[in-house]
């Protein structure tokens, strides 16, 4: 199975309320490659700048919104008019274990605006701390 890094705005979503309501959340999937079985780890942008979450993808290629989050919307219009979302399951919650400097030592290059594979470098990093 595949590993994912997708980001997430602050600004436009309170992911850590959802998450501490939610174990399971329907999220913007922006590429139809991600498949039931793969690893999402969510980047939360400045003023986090840190992976904050690895999830499990439990459904792929909806088409529409199953679990309401809307609560914690705060500014949603291109997430309500996505074609497809995924379903995903929280496994972990980091603090300040993957910050964009520990990210960028690891090959993960750049700005983290669009979901991407985990870079193997990445992966390695992730398995020998047990992350």
């Amino acid at each position: 199975m595949a590993k994912w890094i997708v980001s997430c705005n602050p600004k436009y979503y309170k992911v850590d309320e959802a998450f501490a309501k939610l174990k399971k959340l329907d999220w913007k999937q922006a590429s139809s490659n991600m498949e039931v079985g793969d690893t999402v780890f969510i980047y939360v942008s400045k003023p986090v700048a840190a992976i904050k979450y690895k999830c499990l993808v439990t459904k792929a290629n909806l088409t529409e919104i199953e679990i309401d989050d809307s609560a914690f919307v705060i500014k949603g219009e291109t997430y309500l008019n996505h074609p497809a979302h995924m379903e995903l399951e929280l496994i972990r919650t980091y603090n300040d274990e993957l910050t964009m400097d520990i990210l960028s030592q690891n090959g993960v290059k750049g700005r983290i605006m669009r979901p991407r594979r985990a870079v193997d470098e990445f992966d390695a990093y992730i398995q020998a701390h047990n992350l």
